[in-house]
């Protein structure tokens, strides 16, 4: 069947292992592949070998994930838990994103001007700052991402896109460990009680860009009023609210087209907005671009963005994977 062959090819880019594991577990990330682990229910240890500073090993209780690159392990040791495994290889977000070329100062610089994903709760070097504490909210969120993704590896009448679905709902994944990942840093300078009802509200809005994210809704939740949520996102994000979720659902939709081709219509549902034709004209408004030109112009620079690179002896051709 094309399916299953199709299924196969992708299998060896990312694969969720959801079964239960048993005490004591190790769970090894192989050349070139990177593995998220979650720890959904329970508590233990887990001891981390890095590869670049002597193993250690951490007190656990869910929920919390683990962000491990190419051949690091983590040795668990949990009771009353449940380990999953969803392992990834970084080149079907985009073939450039190798750990070899990820360790470049050159990537860094190409990453931010063509919306790569920099990895960095992965790529990061001390071990405790590779486990993301999170809210229940959090984990069921990337528990359903993940679900997503094994309906669509197991559609058995698949279309085009079905690949596509795949890889963004592994980005969606990827961009709250990140935002997670930024906000612990941020901490370290600033642990205040309202730096952390920001960190929690922001990543509410990036777990679900398609709710409607209403401020009245949100006041009542994290117990504030209307002015005091606006002066906490203009003091950490320099925006407003709604500027901020506007400016997350814009970043979040360009990245959408320049690494996937979901439909117009796919991304508008996913970025919570009403219509295919609501998407476009907010696109539109705050890019000055329709969205399949930009799909098209930020595709073709990237490629050849990369294609230097490559030239001048480091990295591959720039472009977005297609599945057959």
């Amino acid at each position: 069947m094309q399916l299953a062959r199709t299924s196969d090819k992708l299998r060896k880019t990312i694969l969720f292992n959801a079964e239960r594991s048993t005490a004591p577990v190790t769970a090894p990330a192989t050349s070139a592949y990177f593995s998220l682990l979650f720890l959904k229910s329970g508590h233990g240890s887990v001891t981390l070998r890095t590869g670049r500073e002597a193993s250690i090993t951490m007190a656990l209780r869910a929920p919390v994930a683990i962000c491990l690159r190419d051949q690091e392990t983590a040795t668990f040791s949990i009771t009353d838990g449940d380990v999953y495994n969803l392992v990834f290889s970084p080149t079907f977000i985009n073939v450039n994103m190798r750990p070899a070329m990820m360790e470049e100062d050159v990537y860094m610089m190409l990453a931010e001007t063509y919306r790569l994903f920099r990895l960095a709760p992965f790529m990061e070097t001390h071990a405790e700052l590779k486990l993301i504490e999170m809210s229940d909210e959090q984990m069921q969120n990337y528990f359903s991402l993940c679900d997503a993704a094994v309906r669509a590896m197991e559609d058995p009448d698949p279309d085009h896109c079905w690949s596509c679905r795949i890889r963004a709902s592994l980005m969606d994944i990827l961009v709250g460990l990140e935002t997670q990942y930024a906000c612990r840093i941020r901490e370290t300078g600033d642990d205040s009680l309202t730096f952390k009802t920001y960190r929690d509200i922001v990543l509410r809005i990036h777990g679900d860009l398609a709710a409607p994210c209403r401020i009245e809704d949100v006041c009542r939740a994290f117990g504030i009023n209307k002015n005091k949520l606006q002066h906490i996102f203009r003091l950490y994000s320099g925006l407003s609210y709604y500027e901020f979720i506007k400016k997350a659902r814009l970043e979040r939709a360009e990245r959408y087209l320049a690494f996937t081709g979901l439909k117009l219509s796919e991304i508008s549902c996913r970025l919570g907005f009403s219509t295919e034709q609501h998407f476009y004209r907010f696109f539109r408004r705050e890019t000055g671009i329709a969205p399949m030109i930009f799909r098209r112009t930020t595709v073709a620079q990237r490629k050849a963005a990369f294609s230097g690179v490559c030239a001048s002896g480091t990295g591959d051709p720039g472009c977005v994977i297609h599945e057959a």
